[in-house]
């Protein structure tokens, strides 16, 4: 308790100089350039874990890596923190005069008792870094990861742990280089159109990715894939012809215990909200999701009730979210 508060009395006797909130920000992250090259080093370090980890049946396909992020105990950003004041002291004797040796003093005395609480505790910082990567099989079974690994910091490899995982048939693999290339999606005489377009569609479809819980991340890649499919086909994207291709795919092969024969008509697709207020009192919306209704001709003894609706739930990326039978008058629905 008596370096806490010693660290906090430091502090304050600094307060009113800027070096505070510089050395903050300074203290939770590395400099630019060494946080880049020790991604590099954990990348190979990755790379070189996974190959070894890879049997003579199987190729492993390196993809993309996420951003570096560091762990560091609080004592060791206390740390970090008195030495960036002791940096910046020697620029100061003039503002504190008779304190400044005092001062001096008081953190050179913290330094070495946080570094002391430090190896005593054996703390240390720990690296986190997500990497995307495929594992292909001799049977061309082809296996998509996205893992997060945390490392020593030596940059060796601490544990792993599986963020997400799904199988691809080799046309979803095709799919899957196009999208993580970055290949064009939409071509258009106008080529600075063109390009402002496809950068566009992949920054929203990247950032959906980016924002996916874990457990949605495979639903919502493999819907991404289907996307690129329909922008391949149609040169563009219309939610209402795409939503309508995911319904005949559900209708293949019903999640419901029911038989479809065809599909009767289809509602427009309609947008779900939800209405909050702000701080200020002013209502404001936010899409969840989609939503369609559909009726469909199912295999039944009783011709009076082969017409079957159902309701077809989407979320903000159109992934198909749930199907549900609809009770009661649904003709509404239809108008």
């Amino acid at each position: 308790m008596t370096r806490f508060i010693s660290l906090i009395s430091l502090s304050l006797l600094l307060s009113s100089c800027f070096i505070l909130e510089e050395y903050e920000n300074a203290a939770t992250a590395e400099s630019e350039s060494a946080k880049k090259e020790r991604q590099d080093v954990i990348q190979d370090s990755i790379i070189a874990y996974l190959q070894s980890q890879s049997y003579d049946k199987q190729e492993y396909i390196p993809y993309t890596f996420g951003s570096l992020y560091s762990n560091k105990p609080r004592e060791i950003v206390e740390l970090e923190q008195l030495h960036q004041i002791k940096a910046e002291l020697p620029t100061m004797q003039t503002r504190y005069g008779d304190k400044f040796d005092s001062i001096t003093k008081a953190n050179d005395q913290e330094i070495h008792s946080k570094s002391e609480e430090i190896r005593e505790k054996h703390l240390y910082t720990t690296y986190d870094l997500t990497h995307l990567y495929c594992i292909k099989k001799e049977n061309n079974e082809i296996k998509l990861i996205e893992s997060n690994f945390k490392t020593y910091p030596n940059n060796v490899i601490k544990d792993a742990e599986i963020i997400f995982s799904t199988s691809l048939n080799s046309k979803e693999y095709e799919l899957f280089e196009h999208y993580i290339h970055q290949d064009p999606l939409i071509f258009d005489n106008d080529y600075s159109y063109q390009k402002h377009l496809n950068a566009n569609t992949y920054e929203k479809l990247n950032q959906s990715m980016i924002e996916a819980q874990p457990d949605r991340k495979a639903d919502l890649l493999k819907t991404i894939l289907k996307k690129v499919a329909f922008y391949q086909k149609n040169n563009g994207f219309d939610p209402e012809v795409f939503t309508n291709y995911l319904i005949s795919e559900w209708t293949k092969n019903p999640s419901l215990d029911i038989t479809i024969e065809k599909v009767v008509k289809v509602s427009p697709l309609k947008l779900i909200k939800e209405q909050s207020k702000t701080g200020d009192s002013i209502p404001k919306e936010s899409l969840l999701g989609f939503k369609k209704f559909v009726l469909v001709r199912v295999k039944t003894n009783d011709p009076l009730e082969s017409e079957f609706p159902l309701y077809f739930e989407f979320d903000e990326n159109h992934v198909l979210m749930g199907v549900l039978p609809v009770e009661g008058e649904y003709q509404k629905y239809f108008e």
